[in-house]
């Protein structure tokens, strides 16, 4: 009687057993874009360049923090935010606190820029912020690769688990137009390094490819403008 008991339980705990997934089974979990966030270099494999903070309107690299600026009439007053970093919110909304804001866009020869206080004027053919943009989220029992050999004690990185990354396409791209991102010289001085956008107008040289741009949750405090 021992014997049957055994076996008819084990009839009825056999489905059971199937019906609990393995490990390997289980649907990936993501990364979710943060609301605010700063960006870095996201580039597998490359100690030099993964992890670097973009800093600056011109999302410039290998700098610690960004440039900003507040007026006389402001700071006098005390209320200059302190804020000293490179940070967006949504898709690429700078955040600044300016009245009438500030815009992202990015120029038809790839640079990267942000309007002047209170404009929203992008200049002819190029990609205002909601153009040409693709977040990808990366998985999170995966994410550590990211910043395995990252340099935590060099304040140019930022070596934070990233939620996920940028890409950029321009949309007006003809046949055979990939898009992208490279870290190159930057325009006005050369000795400095800036994130470009791969455009169908793009010309720089001496560039380095990377595959997108990190987003690193941002709680701090605003500047006044970029």
């Amino acid at each position: 009687m021992l014997l049957i008991n055994l076996l008819f339980s084990g009839v009825l705990l056999f489905p059971v057993a199937l019906a609990v997934p393995h490990g390997r089974d289980r649907e990936p979990e993501y990364y979710e874009r943060p609301n605010t966030y700063t960006l870095t270099v996201y580039k597998k494999d490359d100690p030099k360049y993964n992890g670097l903070k973009v800093e600056g309107s011109n999302m410039g690299l290998f700098a610690a923090s960004t440039a900003s600026y507040c007026p006389d009439s402001v700071r006098q007053s005390g209320s200059c935010p302190n804020g000293t970093e490179l940070a967006f919110s949504g898709q690429f909304y700078p955040h600044s606190i300016v009245p009438g804001g500030q815009e992202f866009y990015v120029a038809y020869d790839g640079e990267p820029a942000i309007t002047r206080q209170h404009s929203h004027s992008f200049p002819p053919n190029s990609y205002p912020y909601y153009y040409g943009w693709t977040w990808t989220a990366f998985e999170k029992k995966r994410g550590r690769k990211f910043i395995e050999r990252c340099p935590r004690r060099d304040p140019i990185y930022d070596c934070r688990q990233p939620s996920g990354y940028w890409t950029f396409k321009a949309p007006d791209g003809p046949a055979g137009y990939k898009g992208g991102l490279m870290a190159c010289p930057s325009k006005y001085v050369p000795e400095q390094t800036s994130v470009w956008m791969v455009t169908p107008g793009f010309a720089q040289q001496g560039c380095v490819k990377l595959d997108g741009l990190a987003t690193h949750n941002y709680t701090g405090p605003p500047v006044w403008a970029y």
